[in-house]
């Protein structure tokens, strides 16, 4: 087992190199021009199953070197799952398991999450249960949750930015027969959208900046990509269209908007749908959220162009445009938003055990041997030490109470979890809904801030983690150990 107190003495000096060696030293020189929306929106390619049984999906997917053009005229290696950036997308039924039999081809230790999977600890890619250069592992999925978008990433112990910078992330959603039934957009109408921001060198390499500073803050890029591609466009037609969402950068939260001013109608968080569609003029995603929202672009003439836009302008470099939307035909659009979505959601807010275990974890910047980390009640990650033992079928309520002034995205593995309050004030519609992600503000006016979640540990018993989705955060141990106990 890894010890990652040695993070902190031999190997951050090994961390600092390899990061320089394989993403690149920012470079001084001029980097190469880019525009917005120069080229379509790749839409993301579907994987197809090696091969299938009464039960089950079965998946072969290599990790290794690629290469892609993501600045014009300019190849960038990038680390992706068959060599792709972003990685192909898994479709998975509700209740029908997948086998995933990942190979090692990259010359580091990887360990694959499926965030937002509800699934046994073996499977879960707890970041030292890790793969070796060249070995094999095999995950299976359950798939026994609700229908919903989730994405898996690499969870390598103190690597995890770096490698998911270099492009180890992919979309994986779940559908189930009342979900279809229900007449949301579907098939071409479907699309998934992966936030993504990158730094590069004037070669087109991939830049990933790992000092003091950006340790602190988390690394943020100047280039804004959507499934690979720099700020596309996106030719619709006048329907409504469905849009997957997930914020998989390292460290940017977006405020997402519609340039014309119109509403986004949220449909789904991290956990599947709401109980009714939200409309909200700007969607807050933080780093390993996911958002499904429903654009009718037949409110617009045909030739209009509008942008889904970043309002969060806090992050430096600010980018505000995120994607265009051209309306270019017409079509016929027999989908609907209808007025109850997940009525289960709504039930299983309301469920609390009479006395649930109440946890309140702290969140605090530290230093240790004057470098930053961050910490959860004082303490760095330790892979031997359990932090807390919940019980099978027990509900709690945890709290994260934010000491410092940055605003920390908490993820929590296993089960999906209910907003209770921020701040002490209930969540917003579109914040309601199944969760495994949650925004916790930054202490303001001396006063913490604070986010209380509510969740029952159903099926699985054994070890899981929660942490920070700043990656940089997390890697800097930022996480803690949860076991579920029988």
């Amino acid at each position: 087992m890894i010890n990652p107190r040695l993070f902190f003495s031999a190997s951050v000096a090994s961390v600092f190199l390899a990061a320089s060696v394989l993403a690149g030293i920012e470079s001084k020189a001029p980097r190469p021009p880019r525009a917005a929306f120069q080229v379509p929106l790749p839409l993301l390619p579907v994987l197809e199953p090696t091969s299938r049984d009464a039960t089950t999906d079965y998946y072969d997917v290599t990790m290794q070197v690629g290469q892609k053009e993501i600045l014009s005229g300019r190849l960038t290696t990038i680390w992706g799952y068959n060599g792709l950036f972003p990685g192909p997308m898994i479709r998975a039924q509700r209740n029908r398991p997948v086998v995933v039999r990942q190979l090692n081809n990259l010359q580091e230790s990887m360990s694959v999450h499926l965030h937002g999977g509800h699934t046994p600890p073996e499977s879960d890619g707890l970041p030292y249960d890790l793969v070796g250069p060249g070995a094999r592992k095999t995950y299976t999925y359950p798939n026994n949750q609700a229908a919903a978008t989730l994405w898996y990433h690499d969870h390598a112990i103190d690597t995890t930015g770096r490698h998911a910078y270099m492009g180890l992330a992919g979309m994986y959603v779940i559908s189930d027969p009342a979900e279809d039934g229900l007449g949301l957009p579907s098939g071409k109408s479907d699309i998934a959208l992966m936030l993504q921001d990158r730094l590069f060198n004037f070669d087109g390499s991939l830049n990933y900046p790992l000092t003091d500073s950006t340790i602190t803050t988390g690394v943020v890029g100047d280039t804004l990509l959507v499934n690979g591609a720099v700020q596309p466009y996106f030719q619709v037609a006048r329907r409504k269209m469905r849009f997957r969402i997930v914020n998989a950068s390292n460290a940017r939260i977006y405020t997402l908007a519609l340039s014309t001013g119109e509403p986004l109608v949220q449909i789904a968080s991290d956990g599947g749908l709401l109980s009714a569609p939200a409309s909200r003029s700007a969607i807050v995603v933080s780093p390993g959220e996911r958002i499904e929202v429903v654009i009718d672009f037949a409110n617009y003439a045909l030739g209009t162009s509008l942008i889904l836009r970043n309002q969060n302008t806090l992050f430096n470099p600010a980018i505000a445009d995120v994607m265009r939307f051209d309306v270019v035909r017409d079509e016929v659009d027999n989908s609907s938003v209808p007025a109850t979505l997940a009525a289960s959601v709504t039930k299983r807010a309301r469920r609390v055990d009479a006395t649930p275990v109440n946890r309140t974890f702290t969140l605090e910047a530290n230093t240790l041997n004057g470098r930053p980390v961050w910490t959860v009640n004082g303490k760095l990650y330790d892979v031997q030490r359990v932090d807390v033992s919940p019980r099978l079928n027990a509900t709690e309520v945890w709290t994260f109470q934010n000491n410092s002034g940055l605003p920390h995205p908490m993820h929590i593995h296993d089960i999906h979890w209910q907003i209770l309050d921020v701040n002490g004030v209930a969540p917003a519609p579109g914040d309601a809904g199944p969760k495994d992600t949650f925004l916790v503000p930054g202490r303001a006016m001396g006063v913490p801030g604070t986010v209380r979640v509510m969740g029952t540990f159903t099926d699985n018993v054994g070890d899981y983690v929660s942490h920070c989705h700043n990656l940089e955060h997390e890697d800097h141990a930022m996480m803690f150990n949860f076991q579920v106990q029988p």
